[in-house]
């Protein structure tokens, strides 16, 4: 699994002898040439936009691993914090109305996670060990006060009412929140602690294994970009796979993603229709080739269900391109001449797999109905700066 950070912390924490610290700073650049070379030589860099994205997601790896390795701690200040992605540290085509917090627990140890709800659309909590996920729950599923305010214990052991499993040696806590008006709903606010007796502090200054994380690093800017290269070659050009679980890979199991791929030329354009499901969350996403999610706050690359418009007839039409079509529902490829993109249903009836067909950006019009809903030039661009104000409040706290 070297392709996540996770890896990272691992060999930082892990048994054994440390490498060499000279033979590790070189197995770190020889992975970063190979990774570089992977970007240049890819199928999937056909122009200048597509290679400079590729070198700056190397430079994006390269940072998460970096903090990653940073901050590996042998004995955690438990917090609930922020997890090493957001709106420019972006890999793995992240949610773009979501934001992710992370608490790292002790093996063998109760803890008490306890706050208010917030207002967000979905609010869930996964405990994980290392990458495989123990347990699920939704909050609105937990036994929740009128004011919001809840608690959950977390264990090994079962207790009375709100309860998750944590198991493993390297247990954490994931915090999920999907958020469809990006104005008005606002996160929870969490504390989690520690019950039981005081743990012994650490009486000796401890360095993590540096060479391994050197080494580490590398491999996981490295395996993380082929990762998900070869991930994106699965589903069909311009189409969908059927929807797949991903909770083995660290997502939560109620996400059922419909992935897909597409490749344009600059005069085309790419029709999606679904007819949207019914739950709690459903949103489309798009990403360019490197799995990197478009970014959110400076493009219009993502629309849920609260943004996008339902046509007349009760299907959701979205139109890809890098040209703007003046339809409210566009998704922008930024240049990019291919990428990937993401229906995705959270505690949904059904995860639809949309039909898509390739048009000419000049034919746009006429592949749509006649009634469906425009934009001009002025209101794109206050939609534009609505999003970047939003993205960067979000993440600002």
């Amino acid at each position: 699994m070297a392709w996540l950070p996770f890896s990272i912390a691992e060999a930082a924490l892990s048994d054994g002898d440390d490498e060499d610290l000279h033979e590790a700073w070189s197995h770190l650049l020889e992975r970063l040439t190979a990774a570089q070379r992977l970007v240049a030589t890819a199928p999937v860099t056909r122009n200048r936009v597509d290679h400079a994205s590729g070198m700056r997601h190397l430079m994006v790896l390269l940072a998460v691993g970096v903090d990653e390795a940073l901050r590996v701690e042998p004995d955690p200040i438990l917090a609930v914090g922020r997890t090493s992605t957001d709106d420019i540290l972006t890999w793995g085509m992240e949610c773009p109305d979501c934001l992710y917090l992370r608490a790292t627990l002790r093996a063998g140890e109760t803890y008490r996670l306890h706050g208010n709800r917030g207002t967000a659309r979905y609010v869930g909590l996964q405990t994980m060990n290392g990458i495989v996920s123990t347990t699920n729950a939704l909050v609105d599923e937990l036994d929740v006060d009128d004011n919001g305010d809840f608690e959950v214990i977390l264990s090994a052991d079962r207790h009375d009412g709100n309860w998750m499993r944590i198991d493993g040696e390297r247990p954490t806590l994931i915090v999920r929140h999907f958020f469809y008006d990006w104005d008005a709903e606002v996160p929870s606010e969490l504390r989690i602690e520690r019950l039981g007796a005081a743990i012994e502090p650490l009486t000796e200054p401890v360095i993590p294994n540096v060479g391994r994380q050197l080494a580490a690093v590398g491999d996981f800017v490295h395996d993380n970009l082929k990762f998900f290269l070869d991930f994106n070659a699965a589903p069909p050009v311009n189409g969908f796979m059927a929807p797949i679980d991903r909770s083995g890979m660290g997502a939560a199991a109620e996400n059922r993603p419909v992935i897909g791929r597409w490749e344009l030329e600059p005069d085309e354009a790419l029709v999606l229709e679904v007819e949207p499901p019914d739950g709690v969350y459903w949103s489309y996403s798009l990403g360019n080739q490197w799995w990197e999610t478009i970014h959110y706050g400076r493009r219009q690359s993502s629309l849920n269900a609260h943004q996008a418009v339902v046509d007349s007839d009760g299907i959701v039409r979205v139109v890809v391109s890098s040209t703007d079509p003046g339809v409210t529902n566009w998704l922008d490829a930024a240049g990019h001449s291919n990428g990937s993109m993401i229906l995705r249903c959270v505690r949904t009836e059904t995860a639809p797999v949309p039909t898509a067909r390739v048009v000419k950006v000049d034919d746009i019009a006429a592949a749509l109905p006649a009634d469906t809903a425009t934009v001009t030039p002025d209101e794109r661009a206050q939609t534009i700066a609505w999003r970047r104000r939003a993205v960067a409040e979000r993440f600002a706290k």
